[in-house]
């Protein structure tokens, strides 16, 4: 090889060795595209048209075919209003982030720490709105996606961010069957990106590669056999592109692959003996080594997964490096998996909505029809017009038609009548849409009920249906949450200070309070709301569904009060919707609470009643006592009756309190002779009965 054409072959070969990443890229993308990618993007375009309506329920050969018969083509989009009743029970069940101490230095309060810095990242990135936009594309297109990272623009120490990506332009391992990224190979963003936004997400250098390659192309898709994505304008064919205008900066369009890998490889890492734990060190900045090594770390070599990140165009490398996070940035949502196959919601509706379209459309353009059926006329008839007058006019309200003298009557063709079961197949059409989405009672018209416990009761059971999607839900804020918790660890290392709006347990007023964290302090020569050691588990809670969540409050503890039990006035005007609750909260606490008589007046009828009750238990021990008293007295006189008494007794189910017979026998050796009796009813036992006894003389009266 010659020495002048050696430099000008090294120059080719580094070329070739940086722009590998975008040939990887490139293979990659062609390989998953071919391996479903291009079959999901049709599909997605198809299951979002069936959810928006407005003419995207029906194929264009489907319309063309209408258009040509002069028949309609009508939708009645069902579909819309299933979905959005799914959704909406998303949008009343807000994600609530907490932590709580698993091992390490992990304690209670630095949890409740971590969980009020993850609730201010929330709600700075505005999550529960980017949740409805992830979980709206799964029930509608399959797929969501959100995308965690982080951010360095507005703040130098870094904010973390979290977006949400189009669904057709993610592109996961093709070979991969589960829900975690984590099990992913890799997984690819592509997306059309001007110059000026390969700058502002990769930096100069990367868009004069950008601009040098030569692969700008126009920003469609039709190129490759992808689907359009949506956009605000639309251009769907290529030649209304040449109208626009020649490209320039502005109009040039590269298609950028910016695929994450999982790489497995031998790396630098700090192992910490107390905990186990092992870091790779590139991810950990000279500060934190330093101090790592100081506390204990040691230095070693370990084989480590990690993701390396290339972004490219068609032939050129933009960008190569390892990421510095652990994970994917992209956090799926999957309405229904299934080992790698992934459906929708709108794919089941897709056949009841279609039957239900074509079944409305044939019904009205048989109404339609009726109205001109046609006219059986005589040649020559008419006298005020003619056959083609007639076929133009004779549809018209107040026609009069006037025939010739002698000649037949003019005749209307008797309309065709809707055929048998049209009619029955939009019922059955209405009724399977709702089987495969969700129900009425989840739209909020469930049947005569009147019983708002008959209504939720119905709402609770018919969330059953929807229990799978729900359940990945759940599962993708864990993922959610088990990330931000990372990046919350690793990123937000320094002092921070958040404004944290609490509500004041006494007053229930909001009340702003600053939250330090890693605040170094010099007394105790250690730092306070320290969040990045230890480890957390997470735990995710969420509202209960009802209009509001005041209001369920608020029914609740009026009920409360109605079963007496005593909940303050303040605490039931803090759950109104009042608009100056507060203050009204303040200005009974500075009046006092008043008496209320009606508690008195309640008090004083118990205490009566109670009173009364104690009075009639004295009363009835005292007749107990007399009758058992007098009980006595016969068994002393007429000791035969004993055995009888306890038989008669234990019949009746007396239980005895002592060991021995109910009624006590008589004692051995007791005389029984000299007792008188007669059994004449008409005359007394004996002469004296009667005669020396007062009738209010208290005396054994059951002997005789």
């Amino acid at each position: 090889m010659s020495s002048n054409t050696s430099p000008i072959l090294a120059k080719a070969k580094v070329a070739a060795d940086d722009n590998r990443g975008a040939q990887e890229n490139w293979h990659r993308y062609q390989y998953a595209k071919y391996r479903g990618h291009l079959e999901y993007t049709a599909q997605a375009r198809i299951l979002e048209g069936m959810y928006l309506g407005g003419g995207r329920q029906w194929t264009e050969e489907d319309k063309q075919i209408l258009e040509d018969q002069r028949r309609p083509a009508y939708e009645f989009n069902e579909t819309k209003a299933s979905v959005n009743s799914a959704i909406g029970y998303q949008i009343h069940n807000r994600m609530d982030i907490a932590f709580k101490p698993r091992g390490g230095d992990a304690d209670q309060t630095t949890a409740n720490t971590l969980s009020k810095v993850a609730m201010q990242v929330a709600d700075q990135n505005m999550l529960h709105w980017h949740e409805t936009t992830v979980f709206s594309d799964g029930l509608i297109m399959r797929r969501g996606y959100f995308d965690v990272r982080m951010n360095f623009d507005s703040n130098i120490k870094g904010d973390l961010q979290i977006t949400t990506l189009d669904p057709m332009d993610v592109v996961p391992d093709p070979d991969a069957k589960t829900y975690d990224p984590d099990g992913w190979k890799d997984v690819t963003v592509t997306r059309w990106l001007s110059l000026e936004e390969i700058e502002e997400f990769w930096g100069e250098e990367a868009r004069l590669k950008a601009e040098a390659s030569g692969d700008e192309s126009s920003d469609f898709g039709y190129q490759d056999g992808e689907s359009e994505r949506n956009k605000f304008g639309q251009i769907r064919f290529p030649g209304q592109y040449d109208a626009i205008g020649q490209q320039d900066n502005d109009l040039k369009r590269f298609r950028v692959m910016d695929r994450q890998k999982f790489v497995f490889e031998r790396t630098d890492c700090l192992v910490f003996p107390e905990t186990g734990d092992v870091v790779v060190m590139e991810t950990l900045s000279d500060a934190e080594i330093g101090k790592a090594l100081m506390d204990g770390a040691v230095k070693a070599k370990r084989m480590r997964r990690r993701v390396k990140w290339i972004v490219s165009t068609y032939s050129t490398t933009l960008f190569e490096d390892y990421s510095p996070y652990d994970h994917f940035t992209v956090v799926p949502y999957f309405c229904y998996f299934r080992r790698g196959e992934t459906r929708s919601m709108v794919d089941d509706a897709i056949g009841p909505q279609t039957a239900l379209n074509k079944a409305i459309s044939q019904y009205i353009h048989v109404i339609n029809t009726s109205a001109n059926s046609g006219w059986i006329v005589e040649d020559e008839s008419l006298a005020n017009m003619d056959a083609e007058d007639l076929e133009e006019e004779g549809a018209k309200t107040g026609l009069v038609l006037v025939y010739k003298h002698g000649k037949a009557k003019p005749e209307k063709i008797t309309a065709n009548q809707v055929p048998t079961g049209v009619d029955k197949m939009i019922t059955h059409a209405v009724n399977f849409l709702k089987d495969v989405t969700v129900p009425d009672a989840m739209r909020g018209t469930q049947g005569q009920e009147v019983s708002g416990v008959a209504i939720q009761t119905k709402q609770f059971a018919s969330q059953q249906q929807m229990a799978v999607p729900l359940d990945n839900l759940a599962y993708t804020r864990q993922l959610l949450a088990k990330r931000i918790l990372k990046l919350i660890q690793r990123y937000y290392d320094s002092y921070r200070i958040f404004r944290i709006t609490e509500q004041d347990p006494v007053t229930g007023a909001d009340v702003e309070a600053p939250l330090e964290i890693n605040k170094f302090d010099a007394a105790s020569n250690s730092y306070l709301n320290d969040i990045t050691i230890g480890t957390y588990d997470v735990v995710i809670t969420e509202q209960p569904m009802q209009v509001t969540f005041e209001n369920s409050q608020f029914t609740q503890a009026l009920e409360m009060r109605e079963k007496g039990i005593r909940i303050p006035d303040e605490t039931v005007i803090r759950y109104s919707n009042l608009a100056n609750k507060q203050d009204i909260i303040k200005a009974m606490q500075a009046q006092g609470e008043p008496a209320d008589p009606t508690l008195e007046a309640k008090a004083n009828l118990l205490n009566a009643q109670a009173e009364k009750t104690r009075a009639d238990t004295v009363g009835s021990s005292v007749t107990a006592q007399f009758s058992a008293m007098q009980s006595a007295q016969v068994i002393a006189e007429t000791p035969q009756t004993a055995p009888l008494a306890d038989a008669l007794l234990r019949s009746a189910g007396y239980q005895d309190k002592d060991a021995g017979p109910i009624v006590p026998q008589a004692p051995a050796g007791l005389p029984h002779a000299g007792i008188p009796s007669n059994t004449d009813p008409l005359t007394p036992v004996h002469p004296a009965v009667g005669l020396d006894r007062g009738i209010e003389t208290l005396e054994a009266d059951s002997v005789h």
